[in-house]
């Protein structure tokens, strides 16, 4: 008898191990089974159009089981998208706190934390989760604490972050938005020589070479003007518009109008109408005024404008006095029409002004409006 007992314990043995092996599945698929059901619930809620007891169910749900991390990320968009960033923060806030959340998922929570925070208006702790970000290298934090020190005109935290990881910056808007920073912190301490560590980007930059050269024009420094805008007006040539008229008169002032017309011949293949417009005011003063009118009357059968179909019926006028005082008329009508128009348009989201904006009012991007184009522009 104790022989079979010895020779039935290792059986007992392993039927416990099944039957508990088996029941630990059980609890875990009735655990399944009762989260897929409050799920089922709180969707149920949605779908009958009681959003209010639905994500109230969803929510509480949360704080009984974060498994599904991406799950809860939607719900908390919903919540943000519906305004109420109460809600979201909570969520995101809960899911930072679970302990078995990979990197990556934290990192996610995190980043979405800091969007909740900003728009709450929450912006010093919407910092403090972007700068932890940052810190680990998340490029997708850049965007956002780029805006946040934009808001807060904290122009030096912008230049530190940068100079702190500068190998994350390398996108253009990036690099833009960087370079204005130091624009506004040099402006601000009125030391301009600090933009030139813009050099350093990885992409070149509009803001810092104006700049320079408009603070040497003032200065009557026109050999630092000269040299500044020329490498400006090479490398964005659409910028033109809002400096030559200074360029020229910085030419003028050294006595070298002929560099300032080789110039502008180099730039004719990627210059807009104003490149146009001064190259025949070159030629005009060499005296060649059927050449600028036919110059001019070729340009524009190719690329229309409105400024130069203005300027050309001024070289009519100039040329046939006869009719000079019917085109003066004919011009006066355009010019009120080109009155009317903005001068620039953001290149990345179409806002339209009379102004300069370094920074696009609408969507936040630096350097992205730009001397208008086509029919009514530059």
């Amino acid at each position: 008898m104790i022989e079979l007992l010895f020779l039935l314990l290792p059986v007992a043995a392993a039927y416990g191990y099944v039957m508990g092996k088996n029941s630990a599945k059980n609890q875990a698929h009735e655990q399944n089974r009762q989260i897929t059901s409050q799920y089922s619930k709180g969707l149920k809620f949605l779908l009958d159009r009681e959003e209010d007891q639905g994500l109230e169910h969803l929510i509480q749900l949360l704080e009984v089981s974060a498994d599904s991390v991406e799950h809860y990320l939607t719900l908390a968009t919903l919540f943000r998208k519906r305004g109420e960033l109460d809600r979201a923060i909570k969520i995101h806030e809960l899911l930072l706190n679970q302990p078995n959340l990979s990197h990556v998922d934290i990192d996610s929570c995190r980043l979405e934390l800091a969007k909740d925070y900003i728009l709450a208006g929450l912006l010093d702790s919407a910092e403090e989760h972007l700068i932890v970000l940052v810190k680990n290298s998340n490029k997708d934090a850049l965007e956002p604490i780029i805006n946040l020190y934009s808001q807060m005109r904290e122009w030096h935290k912008g230049v530190s972050m940068y100079e702190a990881y500068s190998e994350l910056f390398t996108k253009p808007q990036h690099c833009a938005a960087v370079a204005n920073f130091y624009c506004e912190a040099a402006l601000a301490d009125k030391t301009p020589k600090l933009m030139e560590k813009t050099t350093a980007l990885a992409h070149k930059t509009i803001r810092p070479l104006y700049e320079l050269g408009k603070d040497a024009f003032e200065q009557q420094d026109y050999v630092k003007a000269i040299y500044y805008w020329r490498k400006l007006i090479c490398s964005f040539t659409h910028t033109a518009p809002i400096y030559i008229a200074q360029l020229e008169q910085s030419y003028a002032e050294l006595n070298l109008m002929n560099q300032f017309n080789e110039l502008i011949i180099e730039l004719l293949p990627k210059g807009g109408v104003l490149i146009r417009i001064k190259h025949c005011q070159a030629l005009l003063t060499d005296g060649q005024q059927q050449q600028a009118i036919e110059f001019l009357t070729d340009s524009l059968k190719r690329e229309p404008s409105i400024r130069g179909f203005s300027f050309l019926l001024q070289l009519l006028g100039n040329s046939n006095t006869r009719i000079q005082t019917v085109l003066a008329e004919i011009d006066k009508l355009v010019q009120s029409y080109i009155a009317t128009k903005p001068e620039y348009q953001c290149r990345h989201c179409g806002f339209t002004s009379h102004t300069l904006y370094w920074i696009c009012p609408s969507c936040k991007h630096w350097e992205s409006i730009a001397p208008s184009k086509g029919l009514d522009g530059y």
